[in-house]
């Protein structure tokens, strides 16, 4: 199949128009994952408030089982607006995700604790975080595709990163957040209302990303699809079975990603407080030195990736991951702070490095008129076993093994699959791009 002609009423989108799609995208992306990003370090209080019991290992295994049910929905989500953002377009698709996701996140602050109302309240907790899986369901296939979109093709790693940079900010903003609370308040405070702020400020933030997002123009590789007639009236089915290799592929570098991201940047803070023993503060200092060494990073290694190519850095990513996560693990349980926090810092980094090349990678495979549906459809499916699993499988595994070093293999048994799809995957940028996917990435 040629390369398709761009029809002259399509105009390529200039830099202007590219920074306000990243600010849309970023907002967007910031409010998801800043809802998952406070659940998870608010763990042992929504523990205390929704899930009383005497035994603190099962309050909190309560709390990351309701924290992980949400990803069970985010393989709906995909596809449901995996479906609708490749038939109806990517902008209207992404203005109802972060308007569900603000509404959902927004009553979560709202709700009243076990003490109120009884079994009533984590029901209600529940319902609240299934919605928001639904909701984010929708937010990774449609940001990385956006941006993607949107981006110039030797400089797409450098812009889909913002995607996960905005990822990396979201939870460092969560962590400084209540960082903040819990130095102000008192833990009587915390427990009655404190919990609730980060939850409540989603509503002002929301509407400014709804209002950011209604005002860009669609992209313009979907206003091509539209302008040539070759817009998918079945994007679901015609993924799963002309892309259902891709779908596989995301599947396993999802699989590392989310399990990885949720456990070094979320589940850590709470690693490091309930199994080792310290502060909050300290805590939430290894937290955010990890997010900020990382998220400078990620755009160091996007630009070689998209210098160099997607897979050298992906298979660097993931060896390294495999490698060197339990010796890292050894580091942070040797009882010194610093220590702790070079450690995280280093789980940080082999993650950051990933994320720079996969972004962009998962997104180039599948062509354009299946693109979101395709992404959204493997990323989420990773997720729902991967993701919410990671933190309750870690609290699992050290108290049935007795050992704070167990959740170590959780990161390496996800950084094998991904190596496996990895090594099946083209390449699609870079000097060593080979001929068929460069043709298939001008034609997307």
């Amino acid at each position: 199949m040629p390369p398709q002609t761009v029809p002259a009423t399509v105009q390529p989108a200039n830099r202007q128009l590219r920074r306000r799609a990243v600010i849309a995208a970023a907002i967007g992306n910031f409010i998801t994952w800043f809802d998952f990003a406070a659940y998870g370090f608010l763990a042992v209080t929504l523990g205390k408030v929704f899930f009383p019991s005497q035994d603190p290992t099962l309050s909190l295994l309560s709390t990351f089982a309701v924290f992980g049910v949400a990803f069970l929905m985010e393989p709906v989500g995909a596809f449901f607006f995996g479906r609708l953002g490749d038939r109806i377009g990517r902008k209207a698709v992404l203005a109802t995700v972060i308007l569900l996701m603000s509404l959902s996140t927004f009553t979560v602050g709202l709700l009243p604790g076990y003490e109120t109302i009884g079994v009533s309240a984590p029901v209600l907790l529940l319902v609240m975080r299934l919605l928001q899986g639904f909701a984010a369901g929708g937010e990774p296939g449609g940001a990385a595709t956006f941006l993607a979109e949107y981006s110039e093709q030797n400089k797409r790693a450098q812009t889909v990163s913002m995607w996960h940079a905005s990822s990396y900010l979201s939870n460092a903003g969560a962590s400084l957040l209540i960082l903040g609370l819990n130095a102000g308040l008192s833990a009587e405070a915390m427990l009655s209302w404190g919990w609730r702020v980060p939850f409540l400020i989603a509503a002002p933030v929301g509407l400014v990303g709804l209002f950011v997002r209604l005002k860009l123009s669609d992209t313009p590789e979907f206003e091509r699809l539209k302008e040539s007639g070759e817009v998918s009236h079945h994007p679901v089915r015609d993924a799963l079975t002309g892309s259902w290799k891709q779908i596989l592929q995301v599947f396993g570098c999802g699989a590392l990603q989310y399990a990885a991201f949720y456990f070094t940047n979320i589940y850590m803070e709470t690693y490091i407080h309930s199994e080792l023993g310290y502060s909050e503060v300290s805590a939430a200092v290894s937290t955010v030195v990890c997010l900020a060494v990382a998220s400078v990073g990620i755009f160091v290694f996007a630009r070689i990736s998209d210098r160099v190519g997607r897979r050298p850095i992906l298979r660097i990513a993931t060896i390294c991951s495999a490698l060197f996560t339990f010796p890292m693990f050894l580091v942070i349980n040797s009882g010194s702070l610093p220590a702790v926090i070079l450690g995280h810092t280093l789980l940080g980094i082999c993650l950051a490095m990933f994320m720079s090349a996969s972004g962009a990678a998962l997104v180039e495979i599948f062509p354009s008129r299946v693109r979101y549906a395709g992404f959204s459809i493997g990323f989420n499916m990773a997720g729902a076993v991967f993701g919410g699993t990671a933190p309750y499988l870690a609290t699992a595994l050290i108290a049935g093994t007795g050992s704070s070093l167990s959740p170590a293999f959780i990161l390496i048994g996800t950084a094998v699959i991904a190596l496996i799809a990895i090594t099946t995957m083209r390449e699609t940028a870079g000097p060593k791009a080979s001929v068929a996917a460069t043709a298939d990435v001008a034609r997307s």
